[in-house]
């Protein structure tokens, strides 16, 4: 006997298959694959399963949450600044794939998360299992690069930076949040993991990591001491690996001459010309790239870039100033959403609350000088932080109640 997802009473049909477990199962692999850049092994089964579950359960699928309106949205600003872009047929298919972002990870996540509130720690630990890899895999490839940045064969320099960026945060919430044989192993972790991502010598992954590692002592540590502790051992072990090892050092010193950042300045330029000359609905969601040459300065070495390695850039040139107000509402109520569960958090989850709005404010922070989370495979693990960040935040029955009018009784 299960329950009717209708009325809510039990109906005589046998369950031949509980998908629950699968699902638990395939997230899991997919925070695991998600570091080392194959997401789409776990993402994918995952997406069909879903799918699956709720044609036979009748329903729609998807989760709702206190912010389906600002999403949707956002969403729907992207589709029509696709349609209409004189570049459909890049900007549409990015659309979609923009779209099938929460519809994949975002909503199986948070049904899971609601249906067994503790197993946000199974998938943060398999999160950082596949950091650990990821940031083991990293470090050979600098070692093997005679000194050359570090990187992941399925993804680049800075979205390395920001898979392991990610999972020390998350790491740090995990390792704070268990005993002392799990804040043992993660301690441990974040030496392969730290290490890769300063092999990435990737500057805005870095700048990341410290905006997220600040936003986490001061959510998790202001009930715990030993959890400043913690924060404050890392920061000093980053710091005094950067003074010791000069590559790194003088890699991080880079920041600060405008000489050596001239591509990127000259990039934000014709960026800035780009939102200005389609202020409304942009280029087109992922039509940046061919756009570009027209606004190009002589002197600038790039030529065909994919971005504008600032996201609020890129989303103001393809989805105009309507796209971007409305990404930043939706993320700003995220942000204020996961500050009241963390308020209300008892202090075992407090630490997971924090490791999760840490990792994604470090996100968020790395995109001022990047745009990684544009991509499909990054932008999967932007929908399971959501998810983590939404799952104590209650939806009213009314909303839970809605039937699925596309599958009749």
């Amino acid at each position: 006997m299960i329950p009717d997802a209708r009325v809510g009473k039990p109906t005589s049909r046998p369950r031949l298959f509980d998908p629950r477990p699968a699902r638990a199962a395939l997230l899991c692999a997919t925070a695991a694959l998600l570091p080392v850049g194959y997401v789409l092994a776990g993402a994918v089964p995952l997406f069909v399963l879903w799918m699956w579950e709720n044609a036979a359960a009748r329903r729609w699928p998807w989760e709702p949450t206190p912010l389906d309106r600002m999403l949707f949205l956002w969403l729907a600003l992207v589709g029509v600044s696709s349609v209409i872009s004189p570049h459909r047929d890049l900007a549409v298919p990015n659309a979609v794939l923009l779209g099938l972002g929460p519809v994949a990870a975002l909503a199986p996540t948070l049904r899971t998360l609601r249906e067994r509130p503790g197993w946000v720690r199974n998938l943060f630990a398999a999160w950082v299992v596949g950091g650990v890899a990821a940031g083991s895999w990293v470090v050979w490839r600098y070692v093997h690069a005679a000194g050359g940045p570090g990187d992941l064969p399925q993804l680049g320099v800075n979205a390395a930076g920001t898979v392991l960026l990610a999972s020390s945060l998350v790491g740090l919430g995990l390792c704070a949040a268990g005993g002392t044989t799990l804040r043992v192993l993660g301690v441990a972790a974040q030496v392969p993991i730290l290490a890769g991502l300063l092999a990435t010598f990737s500057r805005g992954s870095w700048l990341g990591w410290v905006g997220g590692l600040v936003c986490f002592t001061l959510l998790a540590g202001a009930r715990s001491r030993r959890t400043r502790w913690l924060a404050a051992a890392l920061a000093g072990a980053a710091v005094a690996v950067v003074v010791a090892y000069l590559p790194v050092q003088a890699r991080a010193l880079s920041t600060l001459d405008p000489g050596r950042n001239q591509d990127r300045l000259l990039l934000w330029r014709a960026s800035l010309r780009m939102a200005a000359e389609h202020p409304w609905v942009g280029v087109g969601f992922g039509a940046f790239v061919r756009e570009y040459p027209k606004y190009r300065l002589p002197q600038d070495p790039n030529t065909a870039p994919p971005f504008a390695h600032n996201l609020p850039l890129s989303l103001a040139a393809e989805t105009g100033l309507l796209g971007l107000v409305a990404f930043a509402v939706f993320v700003g109520a995220l942000l204020r959403y996961g500050w009241r569960s963390l308020q209300r958090a008892p202090p075992g989850e407090l630490a997971l609350q924090a490791g999760a709005a840490a990792a994604l404010s470090g996100m968020l922070a790395q995109q001022l000088v990047d745009g990684t989370l544009q991509s499909f495979h990054l932008g999967l693990g932007f929908w399971l932080l959501a998810a983590v960040l939404l799952a104590g935040q209650p939806t009213s029955d009314r909303v839970r109640g809605i039937p699925c009018r596309a599958f009749p009784s």
